[in-house]
């Protein structure tokens, strides 16, 4: 075993953007009166992510915004989120060749349509049940004005966030995020632990598509000799959401800690061809490439990693990212090291 491979398995033990306005992930929230956790959620599976880039931060465009505003009309009218997913691809198909300004958009449904509307012509963009019609002069409007008002602090956004779908089933979601923040992540008796589980376990027993809930569960199950039920758990979690990265990532790690090192390969691979900036997958791949001599290729990956992490807003670089990146650089200069020689 070489010492770079030791090392990686030891730490596994312990200005204006442009001329166009952006919009942060908080202004998205106050917009859209969703909660930052669940607007940075949707970007990080690729629902719904930010076009716009200034420097390593990424922002949104009002063309996002049409898409957020036709994602939360649509979850909250009680669409499964794999139509919805599949409504605004085929709607930002059709939003690029509308050559009117986006004042004269109208976007609609008509009985199971959604219409795009330019003033001259109607395109039709998908199929489904859908009850939506929304003027995007009006969008505008409420941008200006929602951001130029003060924001009262106190209140948790996330309490009064609306439901993907069920309200209970997203209200037991959020509980169990909440007690698994409280959780020290380490004690499996903890109240906190075992709180987080039942919460999970009665969203996805309210919403049996809820693919966020089956990869948050599985997840906690992984943790203990469970691990059968957890590969259950990412399974259904990808029959909801075929493209959600995080389920594919755990399975890939699960398929890693029992030895089978070209799947775990695999699932790493296919998580970064749909998301080449998938953090995770590229510290999974390195430790996957590792354990097969890919030396090489790992160095790259961790590389990569320690890169996305640094392009993360401070906000979202907790102790135990920051730990590991310390480790992995430690990493990275022993492979060097080998490969130098």
């Amino acid at each position: 075993m070489n010492e770079a491979h030791d090392q990686l398995e030891l730490n596994e033990a312990g200005s204006e953007p442009g001329t166009e306005h952006h919009y942060t992930v908080a202004e998205v929230a106050r917009l859209f009166e969703l909660p930052e956790s669940r607007v940075r959620y949707w970007s990080q599976t690729g629902f719904i992510s930010p076009s716009a880039r200034n420097g390593a931060r990424r922002f949104y465009t009002f063309k996002d915004l049409i898409s957020i505003k036709v994602a939360k009309e649509l979850l909250d009218a009680g669409l499964p989120l794999q139509r919805v997913r599949r409504s605004l691809d085929a709607l930002r198909g059709h939003l690029p060749r509308v050559d009117a300004p986006l004042a004269r958009l109208r976007i609609r449904s008509d009985c199971d349509r959604i219409l795009v509307e330019d003033g001259d012509n109607t395109f039709e963009a998908t199929t489904g049940q859908l009850l939506l019609d929304f003027d995007l002069e009006k969008l505008r409007d409420h941008v200006a004005e929602v951001l130029t008002l003060p924001w009262v602090e106190g209140k948790d956004p996330d309490r009064r966030a609306p439901a993907l779908g069920s309200t209970s089933s997203y209200e037991a979601f959020q509980a169990g995020l909440a007690a698994e923040e409280q959780w020290d992540g380490v004690t499996l008796g903890a109240p906190e632990f075992l709180a987080a589980l039942s919460h999970y376990e009665q969203a996805v027993e309210l919403d049996p598509s809820f693919a966020a809930a089956w990869t948050n569960l599985g997840s906690l199950l992984a943790f203990t000799t469970e691990i059968d039920r957890a590969r259950d758990c990412f399974d259904q979690a990808l029959r909801s959401d075929p493209d959600q990265p995080e389920a594919q990532c755990n399975l890939a790690e699960l398929a890693l800690r029992s030895g089978d090192f070209v799947l775990a390969i695999g699932g790493f691979r296919q998580v970064l061809r749909n998301d080449p900036d998938q953090l995770e997958a590229h510290y999974g791949l390195a430790r996957a490439l590792l354990e097969v001599g890919g030396k090489g290729q790992a160095l790259a990956h961790l590389e990569r990693f320690c890169g996305q992490v640094e392009r993360l807003p401070k906000s979202e670089r907790n102790a135990e990212l920051k730990r590991r990146k310390r480790q992995v650089e430690q990493v990275i200069k022993l492979l060097r090291k080998e490969l130098a020689q």
